[in-house]
């Protein structure tokens, strides 16, 4: 638990998940202060003031904006730079700002690009989640055990990167750094390819059972592999555009994976295939 405040008043652009379980943790944990959540969608807002997410609500960017010490944007990948700039004007001088996104070169790259002096920018993405959106959806334990990765780069303010950094750990996150170049190239192997591949197993599925009587006998194994299918497909359409090359390169991966298992399969070859399933085995127990 942290003993004094690190922001005395929070603007969160984006009180869903991401976005409303920081305000919980942030609050629990007695780092912010007050918290004013800004979105475009009234009855999300009304949601979280009702839920006590957050203090208060608005749609208007000034006045989110207004005296914040923090401004947290967790808002889809592709709004984020534009949201920090459009959020700049109105942000007093000294105020420290920093994300969730899951892609982070072409952020970190804008952002540093057009910022104006005065404001200082330490992007983060807090790689924890759920399939589920919407303040309805936050808890404040969302981030406990969870790594939190921070990408500075030598325009990165020391100081606005530790205090972000004392704000995740106090949320009970692990946080570490990359390179924004590190982090991207990690993200499209262990989370935007499951995902991008979550989507595709549902599709097949679904190709192959049109009228769903198949499905009703699903169980574990099914449910266990699609559940990410569910999330946010705008959202997802978003990260998957934004780290386009690199996950190209993953699912290129991937498809060579996938081709060696039909290989092993059309040819009869099941002791090949027994030894790559071994192998798989070992590497998904390692996992745990």
């Amino acid at each position: 638990m942290a003993d004094k405040i690190i922001f005395n008043r929070v603007a969160i652009a984006g009180v869903g998940l991401i976005g409303g379980s920081l305000a919980l943790a942030g609050k629990r944990a007695g780092v912010f202060g007050k918290v004013i959540g800004l979105g475009r969608g009234k009855e999300n807002l009304a949601t979280a003031l009702r839920l006590g997410v957050v203090d208060e609500v608005t749609s208007d960017m000034a006045e989110a904006a207004r005296g914040a010490d923090l401004f947290f944007v967790a808002t889809p990948v592709e709004s984020i730079a534009p949201m920090i700039l459009k959020a700049a004007p109105f942000l007093p001088r000294g105020c420290v700002i920093t994300d969730g996104g899951s892609v982070k070169q072409s952020i970190v790259r804008r952002v540093e690009a057009e910022l104006p002096e005065g404001l200082f920018f330490a992007a983060g993405h807090p790689v924890a989640g759920t399939e589920k959106t919407g303040a309805q959806a936050a808890f404040a334990d969302l981030y406990k055990d969870r790594f939190t990765i921070l990408t500075p780069t030598p325009k990165t303010s020391a100081q606005a990167l530790e205090k972000v950094r004392a704000m995740w750990a106090a949320t009970g996150s692990k946080v570490v750094i990359m390179t924004p170049e590190e982090h991207d190239e990690a993200m499209a192997v262990i989370s935007h390819l499951p995902h991008l591949v979550a989507f595709a197993l549902m599709d097949a599925v679904a190709a192959c059972d049109p009228d769903g009587k198949r499905r009703a006998f699903s169980a574990g194994g099914l449910r266990d592999t699609t559940r990410i299918a569910g999330s946010d497909p705008v959202m997802w359409r978003d990260i998957f555009s934004m780290n386009q090359s690199l996950l190209l390169q993953s699912l290129t991966r991937f498809q060579d994976s996938l081709d060696g298992l039909r290989m092993s399969v059309e040819s009869g070859d099941f002791g090949a295939l027994q030894a790559s399933l071994e192998r798989i085995s070992r590497a998904r127990r390692e996992l745990d």
